[in-house]
């Protein structure tokens, strides 16, 4: 559910917020090095999204997990409210903050662990940017915060206690956990 949301924000950042991903790193600097020689209009969005991003993925790692969701629900509710406040079509000096409010919440929200099927779920998210804004821009970023709400709140797992958060022992890991048999 947290990679179809980042997919979706990456698609909303991509379309509408000066052409920079909020969190796909590579695709970033690529944007960087062919806007450094050719075309600049990308550069700082490329630069700016890929600091943020990388700044955030650091300091969440000093964060409890459980925090990083709800701060990242935080970051995807001021990013909701400056969409709404740039009549969802943010241009100027509106796009670099909001990219930047993008760029927090996928940073946040980053996986501990490398696992490559939730990866699956990030095109799919970008695709539902396209079609959802294509004909509803006024949504903007909610797809995304009620999916991180969802992910936020409901355990994710079928033993008791489980969330993408917490294993529940108290450590912050992300890992499934074997309920305790009992005699």
């Amino acid at each position: 559910m947290l990679a179809l949301a980042a997919g979706y924000l990456d698609g909303l950042a991509l379309l509408y917020l000066g052409g920079a991903f909020a969190s796909v790193v590579g695709g970033n600097l690529v944007l960087a090095g062919v806007a450094a020689v050719a075309d600049r209009a990308h550069l700082a969005g490329a630069v700016l999204a890929t600091g943020v991003y990388a700044a955030t993925v650091v300091a969440a790692r000093r964060v409890a997990p459980a925090r990083c969701g709800v701060a990242a629900l935080a970051a995807l509710c001021a990013l909701t409210g400056g969409w709404a406040a740039a009549h969802h079509d943010p241009r100027g000096v509106v796009q670099m903050p909001l990219l930047a409010l993008a760029s927090i919440a996928c940073g946040l929200l980053a996986p501990r662990r490398m696992d490559w099927r939730p990866l699956l779920a990030v095109p799919v998210g970008a695709a539902g940017a396209v079609l959802l804004l294509d004909r509803a821009a006024w949504l903007g970023p909610l797809p995304a915060v009620a999916l991180v709400a969802v992910a936020v709140v409901v355990p994710a797992g079928p033993e008791a206690g489980w969330t993408p958060y917490s294993d529940g022992n108290g450590d912050g890991a992300h890992r499934r956990t074997r309920p305790a048999s009992t005699p």
